[in-house]
């Protein structure tokens, strides 16, 4: 294997760029994001911010091109490029006492402990004060109303931050992803981390869920202290609930077999009316790890309309029109 030093690429006068105690932002694409919720809002930061890329880590060694598919596209008359799944750094330089790091990435499929031991290397030469990892997970959760959110933390404080938020502490034990591995080594270097993940429905998949990457930053900026102007997340999220409510509204039979699903996890979906109205009766988080009955009946019916939210290009993280 080569020297772990060679594999992330620094771009040039990259350490000229002076971050003021800058906070790292991570996420990545795969497992753990659902609905786009925690790529999107990294991406949306990344764009919205005019950040600035400084550095990438090689994916030869981290990744299956058989699973973690590199893309093409055309650039030309006759010419094609390849766009190959890697680790992106990318500053941000904000009106504030702190900047931000951002990182995204699919999540790696190989190497994990190199791939985070070199991604860590590369967050703290520019002096990050700490890492928040976010991501999504399906789950029998309404579309309306706060998206409710589990995380776990390396640091004292910030399990206190993540507790002061309403953030539940997850008891998941299973097979697990990349971030846990991340915080870990983050632990080990005495450098404080934390993960938090947002629920997003289980009845809209295929389309990016702008509402649980609004939901991310805002807890992100929360913990912080950096303020994030959020306001074309926040339309496109208001713009897909206003879309759900609508094929509700318009199909019967589909809004009752959603009512059952989130019955069997004791939720109730709040009035169409309410444009703001709390999801839930009950005081207790939804538990990722239940075992659901199948979406498959539900997502025949939502096809049509996940193609009109295609062709609306309802995306958080590219910054589009939201009211299209």
């Amino acid at each position: 294997m080569p020297d772990p030093a060679d594999l992330i690429h620094y771009l040039p006068d990259a350490d000229a760029l002076a971050l003021r105690a800058p906070h790292a932002l991570v996420a990545f694409g795969g497992w753990v994001d659902a609905g786009s919720g925690g790529t999107g809002g990294v991406r949306h930061l990344i764009g919205n911010l005019k950040s600035r890329k400084i550095a990438e880590i090689d994916p030869e060694e981290f990744y299956s091109f058989t699973d973690t598919r590199p893309l093409v596209s055309i650039v030309g008359a006759g010419e094609r490029a390849i766009h190959w799944p890697r680790g992106e750094f990318h500053a941000a330089i904000l009106e504030h006492d702190s900047d931000l790091l951002l990182f995204v990435a699919p999540e790696p499929n190989l190497k994990w402990k190199t791939f985070a031991s070199i991604m860590l290397d590369g967050l703290q030469r520019f002096g990050v004060q700490s890492v928040m990892c976010i991501g999504s997970i399906f789950g029998a959760v309404p579309h309306r109303g706060e998206v409710r959110m589990t995380g776990w933390a390396n640091d004292d404080s910030l399990r206190e931050a993540l507790a002061r938020r309403n953030v539940m502490f997850t008891n998941y034990e299973g097979p697990t992803g990349f971030v846990t591995i991340l915080l870990a080594e983050a632990h080990a270097r005495g450098l404080p981390a934390v993960a938090v993940y947002g629920f997003a429905p289980n009845y809209i998949q295929g389309v990016p869920n702008p509402r649980v990457s609004h939901a991310l930053l805002q807890t992100f900026s929360a913990i912080t202290g950096v303020p994030l102007q959020l306001n074309e997340l926040d339309r496109a999220g208001r713009a897909l609930a206003r879309q759900v409510d609508r094929l509700l509204q318009d199909q019967p039979q589909l809004r009752e077999q959603v009512e059952r699903m989130l019955s069997l996890m004791n939720v109730a979906e709040p009035p169409l009316e309410a444009e703001e109205e709390s999801e839930s009766t009950s005081d207790e988080p939804p538990n990722p790890n239940v075992e659901l009955p199948s979406p498959q009946a539900v997502m025949s019916e939502l096809e049509e309309f996940l193609k009109q939210l295609r062709r609306d290009d309802l995306s958080a993280s590219d910054g589009g029109s939201p009211g299209q």
